[in-house]
């Protein structure tokens, strides 16, 4: 993650997507690849696919701004 320097306020650019971690956590919030598609199946977020014609594989993009509203949501329901 980059880092700006913004009038003396320290500012954390971040990114629009970022691919599905392959093990462990990723580097944002720390969840597992299997969290993110069980958010998918109940809803919480569309994640994006991405593949050549004719491929087999390809790569999968979190939306880290639904992830962000998700995260903040279960932060004031706790309360």
């Amino acid at each position: 993650m980059e880092t700006i320097i913004n009038g003396g306020h320290q500012q954390t650019s971040r990114p629009e997507f970022y691919r599905l971690p392959a093990k462990g956590g990723d580097p944002y919030f720390g969840f597992t690849r299997s969290f993110y598609y069980e958010g998918e199946n109940r809803g919480y977020w569309k994640l994006a696919r991405i593949r050549e014609r004719g491929k087999l594989r390809g790569v999968t993009l979190v939306p880290y701004d639904a992830v962000s509203v998700f995260v903040r949501k279960q932060l004031e329901n706790a309360k």
